[in-house]
């Protein structure tokens, strides 16, 4: 039967984290940067503020009640369409594929766990895992009760007899959409006869959940395949799907590989209200270089560190954030 217990390796980990989330660099208002095709940005672009949130509804709260003005989310968010938010194309093509795929340790998970995890990311595509999204932040259903319906519904829990065995540990980041698939995985593996330890909402990618898989205290994680590339060098432009797992497979530690990545994919994306949007002409990622006023970008802690985050931003937009 599957548990979700309270391990003290998590609780460093995470402690951890917090002491050392704030370490960034700081953007450099008075370089010019540049866009893709090597022109300079321009370079009397507004410089935006940063605030360090929470993931997911908090973001999303903090944007609707104006303390930021630009939300750093998910592309799978189910409040994107439910509260008629705005969605900046990002039409210089920082963000790349980021399919869903289960991230193993090749020692703990055998043959028939593979298999099973290969299943689920057969099902999933990036429609149904924006609606589970939903079901969990906007209807306020458990993950795992989300999770078992879905999977009940795709037929991934009808298994004749066990077909694994031994035990297993999943984990997931601090966000919503994790948190689901990782009960996807935990739950499709225990219908198959594995014994399964859910170590759920366990932080960021840099200071615990990579750390505690490469150490063995996770066998699974799902993961996002240009992030975790551009987690592994940061100088990795974008990938397709296939070409990132080849990439990513070369970078990993001993002991680690990836299966089989789903159909779903979720994108990191600038998202504002659809007030803000008509206020000042938002449109594209590019249409913020022309603001005349100081905005607020609200996003992870981690945020003034990723690649795909405020680097990215600043690099391939030349957009400025004093973060």
């Amino acid at each position: 039967m599957r548990s979700i217990p309270t391990r003290p390796w998590a609780h460093g980990l995470v402690l951890a984290a917090v002491l050392t989330v704030g370490a960034c660099t700081d953007s450099d208002p008075s370089t010019v940067q540049t866009a893709p095709d090597g022109t300079a940005a321009d370079d009397g672009a507004p410089t935006f503020g940063f605030q360090a949130l929470d993931p997911g509804a908090v973001t999303v709260t903090a944007l609707e009640q104006g303390e930021i003005d630009i939300a750093l989310l998910f592309s799978t968010v189910g409040a994107i369409a439910a509260k008629d938010l705005v969605v900046l194309e990002d039409d210089r093509g920082l963000q790349g594929s980021e399919n869903i795929v289960p991230l193993v340790r090749s020692d703990a998970v055998d043959a028939t766990a593979a298999e099973v995890l290969d299943g689920v990311s057969a099902a999933l595509s990036t429609e149904e895992i924006t609606e589970l999204n939903q079901r969990v932040d906007g209807e306020k259903m458990d993950p795992d009760v989300v999770a078992r319906e879905y999977l009940d519904q795709e037929g991934l829990l009808e298994v004749a007899s066990p077909r694994g065995s031994g035990s297993l540990v999943v984990g997931s980041f601090n966000f919503t959409e994790s948190q689901i698939v990782a009960e996807l995985y935990a739950q499709a593996l225990e219908a198959n006869g594995y014994d399964v330890t859910v170590e759920a909402n366990l932080g960021s990618r840099e200071q615990v959940v990579f750390p505690a898989i490469s150490s063995g205290e996770l066998d699974i994680v799902p993961e996002y395949i240009q992030s975790l590339l551009n987690f592994l060098d940061p100088d990795a432009g974008s990938v397709t799907p296939e070409e990132g797992v080849e990439r990513v497979e070369a970078l990993l530690p001993e002991g680690l590989e990836l299966l089989e990545p789903s159909a779903a994919q979720d994108q990191n994306a600038l998202v504002v209200t659809a007030e803000t949007a008509e206020r000042l002409g938002l449109r594209t990622v590019s249409d913020l270089l022309t603001v005349d006023e100081p905005l607020v970008l609200g996003g992870p802690p981690e945020c003034p560190e990723r690649p795909l985050c405020i680097p990215g931003y600043e690099e391939v937009y030349g957009l400025r954030f004093d973060a």
